[in-house]
């Protein structure tokens, strides 16, 4: 089953993971879509791609809102396809939250134990990695492009929870929309560090399969899914989006199809004090 369901939010187009939002009701855990109908300013969440600064602010304000969140709790990263992380503190609260400058610099990887701070990163192809410790009650999100994938940016989330006490075995993690196998094509540059990463000489079919042109059609949501079970992630707490950002061109921008010409959607995870609606 799909877990990152469809869903119309004040007029909003998003994407809510139900399951742990359920489970864990203060929690608000989700990736944003867009209207392909509007112009491409209309859902972008990030602000170094071009676009409307002021109507992205817009953005994050209105998305913030619907989602029972304040502005002033919205964190983010500069982010730059690399493997660093920073722990949230209540003190930083709202880095990045409306401009470039103020965010965490070279930084892909966000986790708090903090309540009232909505952790974000932005996506247009790359994979999404959300995190939560239920005996910790720390979030995280990570922005997983192939350099981060094989850089085990997802290792080093779950190192740094496992560091201030969490149980391996209780650690959740999922896995958002990304460019799926069917559309996201690479060569050797790509394959030969995976297998590093995976130990492997041999790839699995389901993680990357040779194509007619001499490349490889690559899974790289799979791809962190395996890192991740190799370190003991147990796979029951695993969820794995089956939504690819390049095919669904109603619902989410794609760096590949647009050729670069595009916004960006935001994954958010972020904690509400117990008991608050």
């Amino acid at each position: 089953m799909e877990p990152f369901v469809y869903q119309n939010m004040g007029g909003l187009p998003l994407f809510s993971l139900d399951s742990w939002q359920k489970e864990f009701p203060h929690l608000v855990v989700g990736f944003s879509a867009r209207n392909d109908k509007e112009d491409w300013n209309a859902c972008n969440y990030a602000l170094h791609v071009g676009g409307n600064p002021e109507r992205v602010i817009h953005n994050r304000k209105r998305l913030a809102n619907e989602l029972g969140m304040s502005f002033a709790s919205w964190t983010c990263g500069e982010q730059v396809h690399g493997v660093h992380i920073e722990i949230v503190h209540s003190s930083q609260r709202g880095k990045g939250c409306d401009t470039r400058e103020t965010a965490f610099q070279d930084t892909d990887g966000l986790l708090t134990g903090e309540s009232d701070v909505l952790l974000t990163s932005y996506y247009a192809d790359c994979v999404p990695l959300y995190f939560y410790s239920p005996d910790l009650d720390w979030i995280g999100v990570a922005h997983a492009g192939w350099k981060g994938t094989v850089g085990k940016i997802g290792v080093r989330m779950v190192e740094k929870l496992l560091e201030l006490g969490a149980d391996l075995n209780h650690i959740r993690v999922a896995i958002g929309p990304s460019i799926g196998a069917c559309c996201y094509e690479v060569d050797e540059r790509v394959i030969h560090p995976l297998q590093e990463a995976l130990k492997t000489k041999e790839l699995p079919s389901e993680l990357a399969k040779p194509n007619p042109n001499g490349k490889w059609q690559l899974n790289l949501k799979q791809a962190n899914a395996a890192i991740l079970r190799r370190i003991g992630i147990n796979p029951r707490h695993i969820l794995i989006s089956s939504w690819c950002t390049s095919c669904s061109t109603d619902h989410f921008y794609s760096h590949r199809r647009d050729q670069g010409k595009t916004g960006r959607m935001v994954a958010w995870i972020g904690k509400k004090e117990r008991g608050s609606s």
